[in-house]
């Protein structure tokens, strides 16, 4: 009897456990089953994205990303602010060991050969220059470092002369650059000239940026460099797509002056004269200077743009049409296809056509 006993014991004992492993392999199939649907069905950052900012090309750029395998989406992130940093030690004047001051060093002395990078940013310039018969000029460093308006706005001192300012456009002209496309070279025909690409270079990291993104299998985001942004494949609809809803800052008001719905691979880029610029009695003197008269542009408060093929060009495009201002600028947008919103120096709100189908929202007026 007990021989039996021990017996159906140890069955018993055999079946808990048979029955313990048959439970254990079914929560792990399950367990396995539910990760690999998340893997392959789960939308990851559908709703949330991967988002990350930092202070790179002189201004604060977010990247933001949306893909279902997170690790790959970071990685991405993070290999553009490597590529946007090494642009940095191409682009960055203020920097004495980029290449575009040894440039402007040596450039005078002879021809200077450039990497590809800066040499097609400079050629993007040069077109434009032309297109907009010099209201845009990569050669405006000179007056650039003389009006100096960061500088002048903490030390309290009264903008330059009119002597230093006849002076330093003596230094100001694309048309006295010699460049060789063969040999992709620059010199300077007049000693003290300096390229400044603050104007286009963004752009262009821009690009390389969304590019890095791409190889790495990321097609869906947006890209804020503050001055010129881009929009990246659609919208997932979880997140409110398929349109990108942007904002553009009232230049004289604390909200927004317009909002926008755009497609994916769009470019957007603002020139304005709110984000860096003095008050001297009572005058605001701000960054973008008409290199045609050698001070601020005084026919525009700020120019949105919306369109174009390529970073660079947009960007370049808004501060040409910035410099043009109202009236002629908005109507070289419009001779252009762009869509463009324009506030004039009273502050009121002008629109291409182009720019109106993008509208969401829009002020009359600037400050209202």
């Amino acid at each position: 009897m007990e021989e039996r006993e021990e017996r159906d014991q140890e069955g018993l004992g055999r079946k808990n456990r048979r029955d313990t492993v048959i439970v254990t392999a079914v929560f792990l199939v399950l367990v396995g089953a539910a990760f690999l649907g998340v893997k392959l069905f789960n939308p990851g950052y559908s709703r949330e994205p991967y988002q990350r900012t930092m202070f790179v090309l002189d201004d604060y750029v977010t990247i933001t990303a949306y893909g279902k395998d997170q690790a790959r989406v970071e990685g991405a992130v993070e290999e553009s602010f490597r590529e946007l940093q090494r642009l940095q030690g191409i682009f960055d004047r203020y920097d004495p060991e980029s290449e575009i001051s040894r440039l402007n060093r040596e450039a005078a002395q002879g021809p200077v050969a450039v990497s590809e990078d800066l040499w097609r940013v400079i050629i993007t310039g040069v077109e434009v220059y032309r297109e907009c018969e010099g209201a845009f000029d990569i050669t405006v460093g000179p007056l650039v470092d003389l009006w100096d308006v960061l500088g002048r706005g903490a030390r309290g001192d009264p903008p330059p002369g009119e002597e230093e300012i006849a002076a330093a456009r003596e230094l100001v002209g694309t048309d006295m650059l010699e460049l060789d496309e063969a040999l992709r070279t620059v010199r300077f025909l007049r000693p003290g000239m300096a390229i400044d690409v603050g104007g286009l270079a963004k752009g262009y990291a821009l690009d390389r940026a969304a590019e890095v993104l791409r190889s790495r299998g990321v097609d869906t985001g947006y890209i804020s460099m503050i001055s010129t942004d881009l929009t990246l494949g659609e919208k997932p609809g979880a997140a409110g797509g398929p349109l990108w809803r942007i904002g553009i800052l009232d230049p004289r008001g604390e909200d927004y002056l317009a909002t926008l719905l755009l497609p994916g691979g769009t470019y957007v880029s603002t020139s304005g004269d709110y984000q860096r610029y003095f008050d001297y009695q009572g005058v605001r003197y701000h960054h973008i200077i008409d290199p045609r008269t050698g001070y601020p542009a005084r026919g525009a408060i700020s120019v949105t743009v919306v369109g174009g093929e390529e970073g660079a060009r947009s960007d370049a495009l808004s501060t040409a049409i910035f410099v043009l201002g109202y009236p002629e600028g908005l109507r070289w947008a419009e001779s252009l296809g762009l869509g463009c919103l324009m506030v004039d120096p009273s502050g009121e709100v002008h629109c291409t056509e182009g720019m109106e189908a993008h509208l969401e929202e829009v002020k009359e007026a600037a400050g209202t």
